[in-house]
């Protein structure tokens, strides 16, 4: 289906949905809302088919949407407009954590190997036009971190345990010269979160709870503020100077919106074994305007990604192994 078309269907759908939400499997509850919010009905775009998907990650440009499969194995590559799905490696936890380049012209990745049993991690960048490969560090038995897009796109950061390491993407400064980013460097370690601009600079170091780590921090399209959860604990928004701390409750792999003004997450529960629910939701960055976005009986929906627009979120479903686009209108 082209781009165009999709996009109308789903307007329509969404339209669909706000007059007549009783007929659609999505709620609209909201809570303490100072802006009008529409979700719509959610639209399939890749099935299982034998697979299993998750984990979709969008474009910048909003042309790609990329996903994993099981247990983090592979990426692969739909073309929003075209509709063309590619497998562009099958390599073992490519999957997980990877991010797209800020040009949206390359995915970089933590892979894995295993000799015997021994699991040996390396950095990759993945062309996704070309189908190039490049690895950005030999294959190490220990790299706890994810790599991370720096400086525009020309650098990549990895945080190995002990130290910060630099690395150059090898991607020329012409191909990146339009793209604007102010993506700032932030890791964790030993209680305290640090921030900073570039990796030739001294970095601010915070410590918003002692004796706590921290994991899936991300820092606001405009660089202003940073989420980040707790480990056994809530998940929290400070601005990127330590101040201003907010408590947003329970939530897990918050994600920000492009207008750094609202963060999409996910709230789960498990038996110990295995999940029993999971939902999308939406919160202000102040705490405030919680949404929730799904809750679709029997359905786990996980995993949210904001399209470069803002008015869709991507997400799987974990039962089926499906990834969905949910439009979401906000006023």
């Amino acid at each position: 289906m082209k781009k165009k078309n999709l996009y109308i269907l789903i307007a329509a759908l969404m339209i669909k949905g706000v007059v007549s939400s009783a007929q659609t499997n999505i709620s609209q509850q909201q809570v303490g809302i100072s802006e009008q919010v529409a979700v719509g009905i959610p639209e399939k775009i890749v099935s299982a088919d034998g697979q299993y998907y998750m984990s979709p990650v969008w474009s910048p440009d909003g042309k790609y949407v990329a996903y994993t499969g099981s247990n983090y194995k592979g990426i692969w590559v739909k073309d929003l407009t075209t509709g063309k799905i590619e497998q562009i490696t099958s390599e073992d936890a490519a999957g997980f954590g990877f991010e797209w380049s800020p040009d949206s012209k390359v995915i970089l990745s933590r892979v894995a190997k295993y000799e015997g049993m021994k699991r040996y991690n390396a950095v990759k960048l993945f062309f996704v036009e070309t189908r190039e490969e490049k690895l950005l560090t030999d294959y190490r038995t220990f790299m706890p971190g994810l790599p991370h897009w720096a400086s525009n796109g020309k650098k990549v950061y990895l945080y190995d345990g002990k130290k910060l390491n630099v690395l150059e993407s090898g991607i020329s400064a012409a191909a990146l010269k339009k793209i604007s980013a102010r993506q700032k460097i932030v890791y964790s370690k030993n209680s305290e979160i640090y921030i900073g601009e570039s990796a030739a600079q001294n970095f601010n170091s915070f410590k918003p709870f002692s004796d706590k780590e921290y994991l899936n921090i991300t820092t606001s399209p405009d660089g202003l503020k940073i989420a980040f959860e707790v480990y056994g604990g809530n998940l929290y928004v400070m601005n990127s100077d330590g101040s201003g701390l907010v408590d947003l409750g329970k939530g897990y792999r918050p994600k920000w919106s492009p207008d750094s003004k609202r963060i999409a997450y996910m709230i789960t529960e498990d038996d110990g074994d295995n999940y029993t629910s999971s939902d999308l939701y939406m919160v202000k960055a102040d705490g405030t305007d919680k949404i929730q976005l799904t809750k679709t009986e029997g359905a786990l929906e996980m995993n949210p990604s904001w399209s470069p627009d803002g008015k869709f979120i991507a997400y799987n479903e974990m039962n089926e192994g499906s990834i969905y686009l949910l439009p979401v209108n906000i006023q």
